[in-house]
């Protein structure tokens, strides 16, 4: 009862309302350049427990943009679709000060921007693997029980690796316009997804190319993971609490 207690105490005394910029969109700015903000920006204000900060970045143009929110969970996500599309998108909120949100997002910018993500060589590896720049018909996909189907000539194969749970999320015929990879990863769900318009592409044996590829090329860890900023945070502040109790009860 009295750890409990403990606990309560502790998150109840490390919660408070911020005032957060919100509903607000900068950007386009080149790498390296600082966010600039206008005076508007202060004036667009919200109380929440706490405040973030999207940064979304495009390794072809080498600009970035930035969304200022309220109440969101941390997450990031990549995209590529493309010799020329290549978005890096990370979102981080932080619950002591709201000012905290602003440091971290020029903090986060000068370090993505150092990361020299080669979009076409990438896609060049890719490609291959995922585009049949001649269809024109229906394909034949692998469906979650590993069984051919045909698809629909408008539908493309998909599959989506769930990377907590180390399992197929699903695999099958999906509606996409353009053969895609996406890898995502946040507080509660993790996910790796092709898209790919050649004959039965969406196998484990290209899953484990692609993430190799993306390891290769460090977007990702060796398992084809993303590290969420927010997630390291509340591991820290989790971790920092069970410190306290274990020395509370010791003491008693």
């Amino acid at each position: 009862m009295f750890v409990l207690l403990l606990v309560s105490l502790l998150l109840i005394g490390s919660s408070h309302t911020l005032q957060c910029v919100t509903n607000c969109t900068i950007g386009e700015f080149n790498f390296y350049q600082p966010l600039q903000f206008n005076d508007k920006l202060y004036e667009q204000r919200i109380s929440a427990s706490r405040c973030s900060v999207d940064l979304d970045f495009n390794y072809y143009t080498h600009t970035y943009s930035a969304i200022f929110e309220h109440n969101t969970a941390s997450r990031d996500f990549i995209y590529i679709n493309s010799r020329s599309y290549l978005s890096y998108n990370v979102r981080y909120p932080y619950s002591k000060d709201a000012n905290c949100a602003l440091s971290y997002a020029q903090n986060r910018v000068n370090e993505m921007s150092d990361r020299a993500y080669n979009v076409t060589r990438i896609y060049d590896q890719l490609e291959p693997l995922i585009v049949n720049s001649s269809k024109s018909d229906s394909i034949q996909c692998y469906n979650i029980k590993n069984a051919i189907v045909q698809c629909a000539p408008t539908e493309v194969c998909n599959l989506d690796y769930d990377q907590r749970a180390s399992k197929m999320r699903t695999r099958g015929c999906k509606y996409f316009s353009l053969p895609t990879v996406m890898v995502y990863n946040s507080e509660t769900y993790s996910s790796f997804e092709i898209a790919c318009n050649r004959s039965l592409c969406n196998d484990d044996v290209t899953l484990s190319k692609i993430k190799t590829i993306f390891a290769d090329n460090r977007l990702t860890d060796a398992n084809g993971r993303l590290i969420a900023a927010g997630t390291k945070t509340i591991a820290s502040v989790v971790l920092l609490i069970f410190i306290s109790i274990s020395k509370v009860v010791f003491y008693f």
